[in-house]
């Protein structure tokens, strides 16, 4: 059941954990990935959070564009169709998928896991995609970013951290929005996932036991929260939404609650994941290795 919490002039908040909540609220039409800074103190900090996700001649990065911008549909389309051809691209970052499954085998890697990641993720949009601690770390402080609760969040921009960090992903991104949304904030959840396989390898036999499907979809993560802003008050459902309130969808709880496997991934839906196909089976192929290498490469 979703929580709804309004204090005037500071706060106007609506937290949604059900999945089909979640679906029916994400493809409402007054409901928009930007937020317009109103309902509140809270509301206005948030909103204004967000703005550094976007270039210096206007452009905004995927995750912030709605549903009616003349971009978004056709790069989402165009990135979409550019990770269809998946052995291909899982043929093409073959090293980092070893390095990876080494580090899921036995907790040795030649570099951080996130480092890891990272460039696969990279190279996915330009094969010779270096990362390395700078560029992860880059990552890590937008991560703390979007989490930081005021004071840190002073520190990160007032130290010049926030800019360094927005200046290096996407320079190595190349100014291309999708890649610096890939390898600045999504790819998150894919070392969270990697994380988790490590763990399941560590536990009895799960290594020999547990085939790529099954290993995906314990370890498996999406986002914790996805934010909206209702721009109209409506009701959807048995749920109230007022004008201007932030929503909070619980995404990785509601995945769990779902039997759709592309849920996380808002696989259905008109803000799907370019990415909905080619994470499992990266995951799948990292598992994979692991499991049929056991002394590695």
């Amino acid at each position: 059941m979703a929580i709804s919490i309004n204090i005037p002039g500071i706060l106007r908040l609506v937290f949604v954990e059900a999945a089909d909540e979640i679906v029916a609220v994400n493809d409402a039409t007054i409901v928009k990935r930007s937020l317009s800074g109103r309902g509140g103190l809270v509301n206005r900090a948030i909103a204004a959070k967000l703005q550094v996700f976007r270039t210096p001649d206007g452009d905004i990065w995927p995750a912030f564009r709605d549903r009616l911008d003349p971009l978004r549909a056709e790069h989402q389309r165009e990135l979409e169709a550019a990770l269809a051809d998946v052995r291909a691209l899982l043929q093409r970052i073959a090293p980092e998928i070893s390095a990876l499954a080494g580090y899921v085998r036995s907790g040795h890697a030649p570099h951080d896991p996130g480092i890891i990641v990272q460039q696969a993720v990279g190279r996915l949009f330009f094969p010779d995609y270096a990362a390395n601690e700078e560029s992860y770390g880059a990552t890590q402080t937008l991560s703390a970013w979007l989490s930081a609760g005021p004071l840190k969040s002073f520190r990160l921009k007032h130290s010049g951290a926030l800019q360094a960090a927005l200046d290096r992903i996407m320079e190595l991104a190349r100014g291309d929005t999708a890649c610096a949304h890939a390898t600045g904030l999504a790819m998150e959840n894919i070392v969270k996932s990697i994380g988790l396989m490590r763990e399941l390898a560590k536990s009895g036999s799960n290594l020999k036991q547990l085939d790529p499907q099954d290993a995906v979809a314990r370890a498996l993560r999406a986002p914790e929260r996805v934010l909206r802003e209702a721009r109209d008050g409506a009701r959807i459902g048995n749920l109230r939404l007022r004008a201007r309130s932030l929503i909070l969808f619980g995404v990785e709880a509601a995945r769990r609650q779902s039997p759709d496997p592309g849920f996380g991934f808002f696989a259905s839906a008109w803000n799907r994941c370019p990415a909905h196909a080619f994470v499992p089976a990266l995951l799948g192929e990292v598992w994979r290795e692991a499991k049929n290498n056991p002394e590695g490469r």
